[in-house]
């Protein structure tokens, strides 16, 4: 089996075991477990008089404190924290940066560049067999990176920690952008995108950075240097894509730390889903196919 196949079929394993505490979302009710409080069957009736007996004399020889344990355990459980909700407002905040030490964009070259006859991206991933993407189901909506799991539900993006939900976070982008890898919390710093399907706009269509803890917008990229369906994060650069009908198509990299644009590499058609792997990034277009090494 080839070893993208298997990649594949580990990822939805990982979904089977992930989804079941995913799919009640954030503010689900407790889920309450109890231990040992159901006996097993006993053989009929010779013995129900026996256990009455038995029963009668334990009555009294119960050790009170024994019995209280377990309802003082439990008791002594603190229930999960609820989860910080955060709603992200963009009007009046233009492009801006934090001064710092620019990042390095790291050198591109396209190895291949194959015309695809107008395929979807999902269509291209599920026929790749050397590609994969940390999600979680078919849904394209649930994903996950080494320490979080995202969930978007109803236009909110739920971050979980194991099973405990973080926060819930809501933001404007547009419903067509809530799939892919397209979020990342990092160092409490959560990396995301406010995306408008459609022609260039003001204001719309960019990378944002966002400090949970202390709710504050660290930087703004500029205007139309995001509408793929998702961001590749790596070292200190973000590799992200945008294009649209009669406007140019660029594979871009922006600072993590700051959000400018450090390079971009002009496309035939719009970066809509990219994936990296041994160095080399594997970006689908509308109509094209790249591979480009990474150095």
């Amino acid at each position: 089996m080839p070893e993208g196949d298997i990649m594949k079929k580990q990822y939805k394993l990982t979904a089977l075991a992930l989804t079941a505490c995913l799919l009640t979302g954030c503010g689900a009710g407790e889920t309450i477990v109890l231990e040992n409080t159901t006996a097993e069957k006993q053989p009929t009736e010779d013995v129900a008089s026996e256990s009455q007996s038995v029963a009668s004399t334990e009555a009294v020889t119960i050790d009170t404190p024994e019995t209280f344990s377990v309802s003082d355990e439990s008791s002594s459980q603190e229930a999960p924290a609820a989860p910080k909700e955060i709603s992200i407002d963009f009007t009046g905040i233009a492009e801006f940066h934090p001064e710092g030490t620019p990042a390095q964009p790291y050198s591109l070259k396209i190895l291949s560049e194959t015309n695809n006859d107008v395929t979807m991206a999902y269509e291209w991933y599920d026929a790749a067999e050397d590609i994969s993407l940390p999600m979680i189901g078919e849904n394209w909506d649930c994903f996950y990176d080494e320490n979080y799991t995202y969930q978007w539900d109803e236009g909110k993006l739920s971050i979980f920690d194991g099973e405990n939900c973080l926060y819930v976070l809501e933001y404007p982008t547009d419903k067509w952008y809530v799939n892919g890898n397209n979020a990342r919390l990092e160092n409490g710093i959560f990396y995301g995108a406010s995306v408008m399907n459609g022609y260039a706009q003001p204001d719309t269509c960019f990378m944002f950075a966002y400090d949970l803890e202390n709710e504050k917008l660290l930087w703004r990229s500029a205007d139309q240097t995001y509408n793929s369906m998702n961001f590749l994060v790596k070292g200190d650069v973000i590799f992200c894509g945008y294009g649209f009908t009669a406007e140019d198509d660029y594979l871009y990299q922006l600072d993590k730390n700051t959000g400018e644009v450090i390079d971009r590499l002009p496309l035939k058609k719009m970066p809509d889903l990219m994936t990296e792997k041994d160095d080399r990034l594997y970006v689908h277009t509308y109509s094209y196919d790249y591979v480009i090494e990474i150095f």
